[in-house]
């Protein structure tokens, strides 16, 4: 999967080693800074995002559809979609699942609390986002609560409309989820839900 040519020279993400060994599991990460040439801003916040799936990473087949939409959305098309990301933050990304909320089982939830431990632990890691589908993002945020041990802001973050619609809110969502995760007015908050209707009062 290509990246654009226009964000190719922007995404700029973090290399250092990760304590969890990623080639022996379904996990990826997504975006390598193999560029040296593209330098990470040392003035931006680093802030990695988790992409579990749901209607965030959904499209449908006209702009108009918004039931009956399919997942499929990468973690790297949710960031091509917003490319104002990049002027707020230094911008990494796992893809952990690419299914519906309903789906989001115990597999996943741990290995993605483990994952987020290890990230948040890295000195230069601002904080965390967690895109999701909106059925069960409340139990998922609660058990992130209850099981990240960080000061760091952990966000979660979901749409009620695919990426296709006329209207659709995950963009948005995203950028405010990002924002909040690398203000230092997140920390010490816990694990928190960012959303259209709520919006962090947060400036980059």
């Amino acid at each position: 999967m290509k990246l654009s040519t226009q964000v190719l020279p922007l995404l700029t993400t973090l290399t250092l080693a990760s304590p969890i060994d990623l080639s022996r599991s379904n996990f990826h990460r997504l975006f390598v800074r193999q560029d040296i040439q593209t330098p990470i801003n040392a003035s931006l916040p680093n802030v990695t995002i988790f992409a579990t799936g749901g209607t965030i990473a959904s499209q449908g087949s006209s702009n108009t559809q918004t039931t009956g939409y399919s997942i499929g959305l990468g973690v790297q098309q949710l960031v091509d979609a917003v490319p104002e990301l990049l002027n707020i933050s230094n911008i990494a990304g796992y893809q952990i699942s690419n299914v519906g909320s309903g789906s989001v089982n115990e597999t996943i939830s741990l290995s993605l609390a483990k994952m987020i431990n290890a990230e948040l632990a890295k000195d230069e890691i601002s904080g965390v986002v967690v895109t999701h589908g909106t059925d069960t993002l409340e139990e998922t945020a609660f058990f992130l609560e209850s099981t990240v041990n960080s000061t760091k802001p952990v966000i979660v973050v979901g749409a009620m409309r695919p990426a296709t619609a006329l209207s659709a809110d995950g963009p948005l969502n995203l950028y405010q989820a990002v924002t909040l995760a690398g203000s230092p007015a997140g920390r010490n908050r816990g694990t928190m839900v960012s959303n259209k209707k709520n919006p962090p009062k947060i400036t980059p």
